[in-house]
Parts: C-alpha cells; sequence; structure tokens
C-alpha cells in the first residue's frame, strides 16, 4: 500500500547516482579488457584462477549494475552472464 500513497502524492523512487552509474560502467569496461586480455594468454593453474577470478567480478558487477539499473539481479540464476548482459543492454546501458 505505501507505493500507492507514493504514486498518489507523486513520489518518485531517488534515480540512481549518475557518478554510481558511470563507475560502474566503466569497472565494467575494465573487467571486460582483462577477460579479452586473458583470452589471448595461455597458462597455468594460476592463470586459470585468474581467468576464474576475474568472470566472477564481472559477473558481481553486471549484478550491482543491474539493481542500479531498477532490475532484479535475483531474477537469473549464477553464471547467466549472457542473461544479465541482455538486460543491462535492453535498459540501455552501454559499456
Amino acid at each position: 500500500m505505501p507505493q500507492l500513497w507514493d504514486r498518489i502524492a507523486g513520489r518518485r523512487e531517488p534515480a540512481a547516482d549518475p557518478m554510481l552509474t558511470l563507475e560502474t560502467q566503466a569497472h565494467l569496461s575494465r573487467l571486460t579488457r582483462e577477460l579479452w586480455r586473458l583470452d589471448g594468454v595461455r597458462g597455468d593453474f594460476a592463470h586459470a584462477h585468474h581467468v576464474r577470478a576475474a568472470q566472477g567480478a564481472y559477473e558481481g558487477v553486471l549484478r550491482r549494475a543491474l539493481r542500479l539499473a531498477g532490475g532484479d539481479d535475483r531474477a537469473h540464476p549464477l553464471g547467466d552472464v549472457v542473461g544479465l548482459e541482455l538486460e543491462l543492454s535492453s535498459r540501455g546501458w552501454a559499456w
């Protein structure tokens, strides 16, 4: 019922902080570049660990970005990076 009263009173949810949005997009860009760099390098166990850590960080930032954009990251199972990317893109995000 509080949402109804907020709509009647003309109150809106506060918009996401544009600087936080920009910072998150920059973080996604850096992680994307790192993943591309790691994809071109073959290595040992330490390299594989670094790749998995970067992938986990990328998914975590995607989830944070989706929440910033007003989406629900819980609707996507763990590992659904493509789904997260698609939903963010549909909300106008680019990185």
